[in-house]
């Protein structure tokens, strides 16, 4: 759990998994009633996305339990969601796997939703429609941003999993986290100039950038504790 985010509140347990949210996922949900100028509204988005970063998170959480992998929690902030696993698969297949579980139950998620509205679930209302066409992209956009290589997100991981069929696990850790680096400055930049531009989500992205370049140092360094 990322150190600024440590106050939270147990929600439930879903497979044996604690679910707690952070109260800094309280600032998500008042810039989703700001955004969408509804009270109701806002609060149905920021619960659909509540519900798909949980699912995402128990698929990896999932996978990672089939090699033999213990999930303690898994936690909903502000920047999405953490599933906290006591250790890390250690084989690249099992990374690899592990890492995609989460983008695929995501676009899984996304199809569901787009066949509730092909096939007219939402029972003519203009609410429920809305909610599932939310649903889908929100799915959409979770399932293709992790997708890219920020490590240690998805992409990230799976590039490094990638990256260790050339090289050990600690020099496979150091590119993908310069790499991630590398998209982390582009994210940063993109963040600050929604901020200047009004727009709403600019300082999380921001925040998602920090995250990226300073937990991937910190996954590099692990990979070399590991490897003395």
């Amino acid at each position: 759990m990322w150190p600024m985010f440590s106050s939270r509140y147990r929600l439930c347990d879903l497979f044996d998994i604690p679910i707690y949210v952070s109260t800094s996922f309280l600032v998500l949900l008042v810039l989703f009633i700001l955004d969408f100028g509804s009270f109701s509204y806002g609060l149905s988005m920021a619960l659909v996305l509540a519900l798909s970063v949980t699912a995402h998170e128990l698929a990896h959480a999932l996978t990672a339990r089939a090699f033999g992998y213990r999930t303690t929690d898994i936690t909903l902030s502000l920047l999405g969601g953490c599933a906290s696993m006591i250790s890390l698969p250690r084989k690249a297949s099992q990374e690899f796997l592990t890492a995609l579980a989460g983008p695929l139950m995501s676009f899984a998620l996304a199809g569901a939703a787009k066949l509730l509205i092909v096939f007219g679930f939402h029972l003519n209302s203009l609410y429920l429609w809305h909610v599932l066409t939310y649903a889908f992209w929100i799915n959409v956009m979770l399932g293709g941003f992790n997708l890219l290589p920020g490590f240690p997100m998805d992409g990230g991981r799976i590039f490094r999993s990638a990256m260790r069929l050339f090289l050990t696990r600690a020099k496979a850790t150091l590119v993908a986290m310069w790499v991630g680096r590398g998209f982390a400055i582009l994210l940063g930049l993109k963040g600050l100039w929604s901020i200047f531009n009004g727009g709403s989500f600019g300082f999380i992205t921001v925040l998602i950038a920090w995250m990226i370049w300073q937990e991937g140092y910190r996954e590099y360094r692990l990979a070399l504790a590991v490897a003395l």
